[in-house]
């Protein structure tokens, strides 16, 4: 069964990601292009952080070997790279919710 845990008291800034922990999940929450996205935050090729690597219009660049992962869907630029797990996310009263 999934729930809804607040996770930040205001969004991040505009193509930024921040990285918070929901019942031992790490992910991370990013604002792009004025939208919010929720991921895990793990490359599922080597497993780095991807909060260590940057945004590139609608995909977040890993850092290690610059594989990026689509903020929609989690799809991965690579064929034989898993795809990246993705979250609901809301903002209410400003707050920011995700659902696990």
């Amino acid at each position: 069964m999934s729930s809804w845990y607040k996770v930040l008291n205001q969004p991040p800034k505009e193509g930024t990601m921040v990285a918070v922990e929901v019942e031992g999940l790490k992910l991370f929450v990013t604002l792009n292009g004025g939208q919010l996205y929720c991921a895990e935050n793990r490359c599922p090729h080597e497993d780095i952080e991807l909060t260590l690597g940057c945004l590139k219009g609608n995909r977040v660049k890993c850092s290690l070997h610059g594989y990026s992962f689509d903020l929609d869907t989690g799809d991965s630029s690579e064929d034989d790279v898993d795809h990246m797990l993705t979250y609901p996310v809301k903002q209410k009263n400003n707050e920011i919710y995700i659902e696990v």
